[in-house]
């Protein structure tokens, strides 16, 4: 499998090539999209000098804000589900229970910071934050609120 990625950035371009005979589709694109995270391509300037310190630093704070930072991270614009919020979270950190991370995921759900969809058996979240203003409704507003006011309150 060969995969060419150009970039054009205020000028200056640049051609990558990842190549790959021995390694499955899924291991090449973590590959390659680790190292397009690390090249910084996805965040914009500000955001990459403003969380180039605590984006990636997920053994500070509690368990709580390590997981909201690590969701900000790596889940800013996608569903995911609490399986695979474990499995990605265990490459970076600690291990952690399946158990515990549903818990703080319906904490995150009930506080404003997450939106849910899905039955039980299918649930999948998502930052509330990755939709645009105008289609986050009143409630969900008020939920947000509450949730940095408890965040406030616990500092």
């Amino acid at each position: 499998m060969r995969i060419r990625i150009e970039i054009e950035d205020k000028g200056l371009k640049s051609s990558h090539e990842f190549e790959s005979q021995n390694m499955d589709g899924e291991a090449l694109r973590d590959r390659i999209i680790g190292f397009l995270s690390a090249s910084g391509i996805f965040e914009s300037r500000v955001e990459s000098i403003a969380s180039a310190a605590s984006a990636h630093n997920y053994s500070s704070g509690t368990l709580m804000d390590r997981l909201e930072n690590f969701i900000r991270y790596e889940f800013s614009n996608t569903w995911f589900t609490t399986q695979e919020l474990r499995e990605k979270y265990e490459t970076v950190a600690d291990d952690i229970k399946l158990s515990t991370v549903s818990t703080y995921l319906s904490r995150m759900n009930r506080d404003g910071m997450l939106d849910k969809r899905g039955n039980r058996n299918n649930r999948q979240y998502r930052l509330i934050e990755s939709i645009e203003p105008e289609i986050v409704s009143q409630h969900n507003y008020q939920r947000q609120n509450s949730y940095e006011k408890r965040r406030a309150e616990s500092r």
